[in-house]
């Protein structure tokens, strides 16, 4: 035994014992700073309550967050365009003819996507409104869609406007989403109908094994 000690004894004087290692350094949670600009917004929580009907008086499309830019145009689309029919309408001079907005334009051609700004005393287009995008200058869809048009006398701007390809494109953008939440809806109805069938078909799966237990029947 003594001989073996002093044989281990002669071994580690040729190595140095190394420190143990601190594990609660390791340990220690990673603090993440400026973590809230990570977190994105739900559609589901913006309230609809705060949109102005006005369309002189929106926010522009673009300015809000993606999360929140559908359900924002399926609630105006849900509205139908602001086409207030009663106001006394100002009128304007146009090199010494006064010239308005005229209610009657309501019930033209444009009577789907047609808007008026009781505020900016401007007209508007609902369609370009909901999907302005970078190209939205080409066939007057800045005016229609945040400028405003104003220039009464000039009327067959809104058939320029309403054969654009801007303005078509933006109107196939509707359609497709109206489409989109039917579709979207049907499924859920589908989907509480298949939860229903399952249910029944459930229930009596249970009945009939609690039957041949009790029963003492071979399944």
């Amino acid at each position: 035994m003594a001989l073996a000690s002093q044989s281990q004894n002669s071994v580690k004087r040729y190595f140095t014992k190394a420190p143990k290692p601190n594990l609660a350094s390791h340990t220690q949670p990673i603090q993440l700073e400026n973590i809230n600009h990570l977190e994105v917004p739900s559609s589901n929580e913006f309230d609809l309550d705060s949109l102005k009907f006005d369309p002189g008086e929106r926010t522009q499309i673009l300015d809000f967050h993606p999360n929140h830019r559908d359900i924002i145009r399926r609630e105006y689309l849900r509205q139908c365009p602001c086409q207030p029919r009663l106001h006394n309408f100002p009128k304007t001079n146009f090199s010494g003819s006064m010239r308005r907005f005229n209610p009657k334009w309501f019930d033209d051609e444009y009577h789907d996507w047609l808007e008026y700004s009781v505020s900016k005393d401007a007209s508007y287009c609902l369609y370009c409104y909901l999907f302005k995008d970078n190209n939205i200058h080409q066939g007057g869809g800045d005016v229609f869609s945040s400028i405003g048009f104003k220039s009464w006398h000039k009327k067959k701007s809104f058939d320029k406007h309403g054969s654009s390809s801007i303005h078509n494109e933006s109107k196939k953008k509707c359609q497709d989403l109206r489409q989109q939440r039917s579709i979207q809806s049907s499924f859920e109805r589908q989907s509480n109908q298949l939860k229903h069938e399952y249910w029944i078909r459930l229930t009596a799966s249970v009945n009939v094994v609690r039957l041949l237990i009790t029963q003492g029947l071979a399944f």
